[in-house]
């Protein structure tokens, strides 16, 4: 039977998870993390996006594929961007919600993205449950290197467990962009692990989906094809369990 790929998640085990989906170049799992951000603020959720990954506007772009208005989003304060893609190399936009730093340096990164939750974010965060995401986290290691990108995360999971300790953070990780240790330590570190494959066949692209991880106790490791379809928002990307 064919389901919505939200339906992968438990949603009494999301507060407070770490959620990886990992890919690889060709992959349209890409969208996995917008579907989950569409979602969060559709349920009651503020989003709070750290963007590496191209302009905003790219962003806001790709958004849509899975139905999501982010622009209007914005406006409304039901999602912010603190753009780190954009403050490094000075595709800075005036747009609501949308934060840049002075600099992006791996010393003082995490402080100055603290600064921003206690302020601007503040007002957004104090009566509703929050969903991170960091789109993406390849994205980070290539404008930061592994190391740094690594120790930052560690930093970051320790103060939003104090800080956030029922928020989701969503981490998106494009496999083919980093090596096999970085890979490695992410899934480590998540609690909830998908990772996507896709392939090449006469008939087209063909990719399955592989929850590798959940927290809970009757969790088995479980393998899906995954398609994007033409259906419209949140039942745009589909997955069939494939029998053992």
């Amino acid at each position: 039977m064919e389901m919505n790929v939200i339906d992968l998640f438990r949603e009494e085990y999301l507060p407070g998870s770490t959620v990886s989906i990992i890919y690889d170049a060709y992959s349209s799992a890409w969208r996995i993390p917008l579907l989950l951000l569409r979602h969060a603020v559709e349920n009651g959720r503020v989003g709070i996006i750290s963007n590496y990954l191209g302009p905003i506007r790219s962003f806001i772009r790709k958004a849509s594929t899975v139905g999501f208005d982010m622009e209007t989003a914005l406006q409304k304060g039901d999602v912010a961007v603190i753009d780190l893609f954009g403050t490094r190399y000075g595709s800075r936009e005036s747009i609501s919600n949308v934060f840049y730093l002075d600099k992006v340096e791996p010393e003082t990164l995490n402080p100055k993205i603290d600064r921003i939750y206690n302020t601007h974010l503040k007002s957004l965060i104090q009566d509703r449950p929050v969903f991170r995401l960091v789109y993406t986290l390849d994205g980070v290691s290539l404008l930061l290197g592994e190391d740094n990108t690594l120790k930052l995360l560690n930093q970051t999971l320790a103060s939003r467990t104090r800080q956030l300790p029922d928020s989701i953070l969503v981490l998106a990780l494009n496999r083919d962009v980093v090596s096999t240790r970085f890979v490695a330590w992410v899934s480590g570190i998540s609690d909830y692990v998908i990772l996507a494959k896709s392939w090449l066949e006469e008939t087209g692209l063909k990719e399955a989906l592989y929850l590798i991880s959940a927290p809970y106790e009757d969790f088995e490791p479980e393998m899906y094809s995954f398609r994007v379809t033409k259906r419209k928002g949140m039942e745009k990307l589909r997955v069939r369990k494939i029998s053992p």
